[in-house]
């Protein structure tokens, strides 16, 4: 059973990622879509007045938590409506914050892909819920898919897969998602973002390493010699045009290695195409 698990806030962010879930379930196949609402509400925020001078009373919390619920069916509602009838919707609320919330169920559902709808002003300095975004993406255990906010979804024929080729034997995270009747199947392009070293693209072990791991997949070799890793990226993405940047896990991908503000400033450039980050 395909499996997606969105997180929601009942924003126009989430009004955008249910449409755009919709419509990138039919395409690939998805059994099941499950809503995720975070209900966490801090011992100090029960406790210590707010910015008026006014406490949460133990009422209020529990008329919040039960709008949550309604608003949380209705968001379900609204996607059954969209998706195709055989897609099974579920809604979980949680009282752990969204971190531990998402990590939680995914060890109790086992999703294949964490969804998670985003836009610029997440990223702006200090601000809590981008820097959730980011810890989700980088603890998730599962593959994570940033969508930003007001793209509507397009068939995923093609896609940037940012690599280091030294490094090629983690391009087998592809695999997972190689067979067009599960998930993806779109052309990739291999881009190698490096200023000072071009890959000879005839090296005999480069394309013996290549053939290994990417059989099944149609792809081309691209270099970008951008000394700036995240421009290079985007640049090429926007010359290019694919609808999605794929970025591999471990050390070689290049959004691990990004610091905090190098993640925030691709995000929040990034405002054309979805990202997906592999585990």
């Amino acid at each position: 059973m395909k499996t997606l698990l969105i997180p929601v806030d009942f924003s126009g962010i989430s009004e955008n990622i249910i449409k755009y879930a919709a419509d990138f379930s039919c395409d690939t196949k998805v059994d099941r879509i499950i809503l995720l609402k975070s209900f966490y509400v801090s011992v100090y925020a029960q406790l210590m007045p707010s910015a008026d001078f006014v406490q949460i009373s133990t009422e209020e919390i529990d008329e919040e938590r039960k709008q949550a619920v309604d608003n949380l069916k209705s968001l379900s509602h609204q996607l059954l409506k969209k998706c195709l009838p055989t897609i099974q919707i579920k809604t979980a609320m949680s009282e752990l914050p969204l971190v531990r919330a998402i990590h939680q169920l995914i060890e109790d559902e086992q999703p294949n892909l964490v969804m998670i709808g985003t836009d610029k002003t997440l990223y702006a300095t200090d601000n809590y819920m981008g820097e959730q975004i980011i810890a989700i993406a980088k603890t998730s255990s599962k593959p994570v898919m940033i969508v930003p906010d007001h793209i509507q979804y397009k068939k995923i024929e093609e896609a940037v897969v940012p690599c280091d080729f030294g490094a090629i034997s983690r391009l087998g995270a592809l695999q997972g998602f190689r067979d067009p009747k599960k998930w993806l199947h779109p052309k990739l392009m291999l881009l190698n973002v490096d200023a000072k070293h071009k890959p000879d693209d005839d090296d005999p072990k480069l394309v013996s390493g290549l053939k290994d791991v990417m059989e099944g997949y149609e792809y081309k070799i691209y270099h970008s010699e951008d000394r700036d890793t995240v421009h290079g990226i985007l640049d090429f993405a926007r010359k290019h045009n694919p609808q999605l940047i794929i970025a591999l896990p471990g050390k070689y991908s290049f959004f691990y290695n990004l610091t905090h503000r190098s993640i925030t400033r691709a995000l929040t450039l990034n405002a054309t195409r979805p990202v997906l980050i592999l585990k």
